[in-house]
């Protein structure tokens, strides 16, 4: 007797079901791909109990014929793709035809629906699988469905989905990223009858506010970039919206939420420069590219895509984002800085005046605590008094190329003598300083850290360690890039003993290590011998390092700078001049020309330059109201 049985259709079909139906969002997914799909500009979600006692999905789409409406509930039945042909350049959310079938065999699905063309619509009812008649109704053009008690006849599965409120949260995810992925469409989200979401299709950027807030929409910045025919477009956040995970990251590929750890790591990787640690960049990128260029077709949820040129994809989010990044204002203002604060603890009271001194009981400022007010330049420190000795404690083999043994222009030197210009001036700080120090006043320095600079109607405090360090890190990081790094032999050469791939890899990839600044000889049987390393990374950080530059280098191209950001950065923080150091006029001069090269923001995402606008001063001095 056989042992081998040919399931039914009832049972067939409810297998099938947990690869496309894992939970209510994805009903909510393969429903909402399906009315985009029909042309709806229109589509209102419902949805009670986290989506498992009901979901609805109403659009105003094209509608299904009368003569189709059974059939559409059929496995592998789609009117978007005819022949295998096709697979290789599919334009539209849905291509599989087994959403309908797997939905209707694990719940109770409600369909009516109308073409323009027709005078009534149709209806019908499924019951895990099993079809009612066909009947008809009057309605407007588009389609309706309606799914309720989800797996009600597979106990199993049903007794693992979450506590409706967590599903509630997974789906409300799943439509906001639609909604980003949308925007021209109108969405209305209504969740236990209460609307969550009520988009008019007025742009992007809008939806964004919709979504996220104010605070994040005025510290986004626009992305628009093209190449070959490749199009990225959409917004990125400022590092002061940075997040402690990555579920503000919205990735579009042709109008297709999906997911990619390729491009989001290659967008972080850009961002390391501007993000403090253990934080994740906020981005809404839409890519556009050829339909035979990305294979959608890889897995049930359509969510994982496989790109066909990996280095070039990664080059063109690494090049949008940073020309994006080093071009935007990141001057922190303290009107931005108080009205954030009100919004988030509004106050009748007025703190200032409750924490007055009297101006007899006022500290004494002494000499060694920095220059509270500077009347010109010429008497910045006192024009009898000598200038302070400025200890940077530079380390004598960083420092060869300086010549002058003068301890007021050791930085001034230092940090003018390279090669280095960013390829991409910030805008921004050009309009502070223009000219540099004809048009911009140095009143003087507080707390010996804060350099205050009056330039029209505003007043500037820059932080004299976070503006060094930045301009120390570009610097340190072009070398690296011109292959123009300082190397410290190894006394006792480091031996690294590798498993098959990773000896491979190291061959492969000798000269990426010679560029950064290792020797490395091939010893044979699995080891790699070490001879020198950067100078800029520490002998005790090797193994670690070694790590970091496995995990991280792949066949595609990559700046060299990146494999040693960290190191960098900490060297960076080391020989820059430190919070306390008492700098000369001509260092401070240096150093705020300098500034008009960089982005305005520390290696580790500090801001380096803070603005307060006269009017914003006259308003606490209540002189306007």
């Amino acid at each position: 007797m056989s042992k081998i049985n040919i399931l039914d259709k009832i049972v067939s079909n409810r297998i099938s079901a947990g690869e496309v139906v894992e939970k209510p969002a994805s009903v909510v997914k393969e429903l909402i791909e399906n009315s985009i799909d029909a042309g709806a500009d229109k589509i209102v979600i419902e949805i009670e109990e986290g989506g498992i006692k009901s979901i609805s999905i109403l659009d105003n789409g094209s509608g299904i014929e009368k003569d189709d409406i059974k059939l559409a509930f059929m496995p592998h039945a789609t009117s978007k793709i005819k022949n295998v042909e096709d697979l290789d350049n599919i334009g539209t959310l849905g291509f599989r035809g087994e959403a309908l079938a797997s939905i209707a065999s694990v719940a109770q699905v409600e369909m009516i629906s109308k073409t323009k063309a027709s005078e009534l619509g149709s209806s019908i009812k499924i019951d895990g699988g099993e079809f009612g008649e066909i009947g008809e109704v009057a309605m407007n053009t588009g389609t309706q469905i309606v799914v309720k008690n989800l797996f009600y006849n597979t106990p199993a599965r049903r007794k693992f989905l979450r506590k409706p409120k967590t599903e509630e949260g997974e789906i409300t995810d799943l439509v906001e990223k639609i909604i980003l992925a949308n925007p021209t469409l109108q969405i209305r989200y209504v969740i236990d009858g209460k609307i969550k979401y009520n988009t008019t299709g007025s742009g992007l950027y809008a939806n964004i506010y919709t979504i996220y807030g104010r605070e994040t929409v005025e510290n986004i910045i626009e992305i628009n970039f093209e190449r070959e025919g490749y199009k990225l477009t959409g917004y990125i956040g400022k590092p002061e919206i940075s997040k402690a995970n990555r579920t503000y990251q919205t990735l579009i590929v042709n109008g297709r939420v999906v997911r990619s750890a390729f491009i989001s790591n290659a967008i972080q990787e850009v961002y390391q420069n501007f993000l403090m640690k253990n934080k994740f960049p906020f981005f809404v990128l839409n890519l556009i590219l050829p339909l035979d260029s990305v294979d959608v077709n890889v897995h049930p949820s359509k969510m994982e895509v496989k790109f066909e040129n990996l280095g070039f994809i990664r080059t063109l989010f690494t090049n949008a984002v940073y020309y994006a990044l080093v071009n935007a204002n990141y001057t922190r203002s303290v009107v931005e800085e108080e009205k954030n604060e009100e919004e988030k603890a509004p106050s009748t009271t007025n703190s200032f005046v409750e924490k007055r001194e009297p101006l007899n009981n006022l500290p004494n400022i002494s000499e060694d605590e920095g220059i509270s007010y500077l009347a010109s330049k010429e008497n910045m420190f006192g024009q009898d008094e000598k200038l302070k000795e400025v200890s940077l404690n530079y380390e004598e083999s960083m420092l060869h190329e300086i010549e002058s043994n003068s301890e007021e222009s050791r930085l001034t030197d230092y940090i003018l003598n390279t090669n280095h210009k960013n390829p991409y001036v910030v805008k921004e700080f050009q309009e502070i300083i223009e000219d540099a120090m004809p048009k911009a006043k140095i009143i003087g320095v507080i707390f010996k850290t804060y350099i205050l600079v009056e330039k029209e109607n505003n007043l500037y405090m820059i932080d004299q360690h976070a503006a060094h360090e930045r301009a120390l890190y570009d610097k340190f990081s072009a070398s690296v890039e011109n292959e123009n790094v300082l190397k410290q032999g190894l006394i006792t050469p480091y031996y690294l003993k590798l498993n098959s791939l990773e000896y491979d890899f190291f061959k492969r990839n000798f000269d990426v290590l010679s560029s950064v600044g290792f020797d490395a000889v091939d010893k044979g049987d699995n080891q790699i011998e070490i001879t020198a390393i950067p100078y800029v990374l520490p002998i005790e950080k090797l193994g670690e390092y070694i790590d970091y530059f496995i995990s991280n280098l792949q066949d595609y191209s990559s700046k060299a700078s990146d494999y040693f950001k960290f190191g960098l950065m900490q060297h960076a923080c080391k020989m820059a001049v430190k919070s306390g150091q008492v700098l000369s006029l001509n260092e401070i001069e240096t150093l705020i020309d300098e500034m008009e090269k960089h982005v305005l923001l520390c290696p580790h995402g500090r801001p380096i330059l803070i603005k307060i606008t006269k009017s914003q001063i006259e308003k606490w001095f209540k002189r306007i109201v």
